[in-house]
């Protein structure tokens, strides 16, 4: 386990949570990428949620509206991308993902 030393942390409380603040930012973004390659390694949302201490309910609806947000930023970022061939590549990536976790 990992442990938070506070005595690292500025003594002026405002400054302190500032620097919690940013801690928290980059866990929020170092869960979404373990969450992710766990999937991508064929883990069930029950077992991700177990993991993470929620209900299976919870972390699905929070990560895949996360994942979704963050594909459309993707597309955002290249509009030489139509919609279709982006659908259609999520489209594969999906199948592939599946077929991979089918043949273990």
């Amino acid at each position: 386990m990992i442990s938070i030393n506070s005595k690292a942390l500025p003594v002026d409380p405002l400054k302190a949570l500032n620097e919690i603040v940013q801690c928290e930012k980059q866990l929020d973004k170092l869960r979404c990428d373990r969450v992710r390659i766990a999937r991508s390694q064929g883990a069930s949302w029950e077992e991700i949620a177990l993991a993470l201490g929620m209900s299976r309910q919870s972390a699905w609806e929070y990560y895949t509206s996360r994942f979704r947000i963050e594909f459309s930023h993707r597309v955002e970022k290249n509009p030489k991308l139509s919609d279709d061939a982006a659908m259609q590549l999520a489209v594969s990536e999906t199948k592939a993902v599946r077929r991979q976790r089918s043949s273990r």
